[in-house]
């Protein structure tokens, strides 16, 4: 007796079952975040120190907080962090002004987070340009992914000889945006 051929048969229609059962996916959906400061809000911009005129330039400063910049777009787009001071203005002295541009700073330290790179992120010195603003630090495109702390520099006021007395005012902004 020939006991043979009934097996193979089965093992035949076993794999050819086998052959037509459908897999199964393993999907998974990223979805893309935003870049923003963290905490949100941008951080809190001191007042610039009282001078007092001695018939040479006066230098004065502020500071700008530290704070964390968190790119969680996932699109690797780039981003920047943009440092505005407006010129100020003297209203009680006939709308004396001193330029911005007598603002400077050197380049923020910035410090990777975690798993994040600092391939293409830098800090940048000022170039004279505040009351248009100044990318102080700059994610290139295709970089900046993940969680950075920047620690902004000193900025340096040059208080000019020819100054009048009172309170100049100013507007000074810092914001992060996409693209770099």
């Amino acid at each position: 007796m020939n006991l043979r051929k009934p097996l193979i048969f089965c093992s035949a229609i076993v794999l050819a079952v086998a052959a037509f059962t459908p897999s199964a996916t393993a999907d998974v959906v990223v979805n893309g975040g935003t870049v923003d400061f963290d905490p949100a809000g941008a951080p809190a911009i001191a007042d610039f120190s009282a001078v007092t005129l001695n018939g040479t330039p006066q230098l004065t400063s502020i500071t700008v907080n530290p704070f964390t910049i968190v790119d969680a777009t996932g699109s690797a787009a780039g981003w920047h962090v943009l440092l505005t001071v407006a010129d100020l203005v003297n209203a009680g002295a006939g709308n004396d002004t001193i330029l911005a541009s007598n603002i400077s700073m050197s380049a923020p330290v910035v410090t990777a987070g975690g798993a994040s790179s600092l391939t293409g992120v830098t800090g940048n010195a000022s170039a004279g340009g505040f009351a248009a603003g100044e990318k102080i630090v700059v994610a290139t495109a295709g970089n900046g992914l993940g969680t950075y702390l920047i620690s902004p520099r000193i900025l340096k006021l040059t208080v000019p000889v020819t100054a009048r007395t009172g309170t100049y005012t100013s507007v000074a902004t810092i914001a992060v945006a996409s693209g770099p």
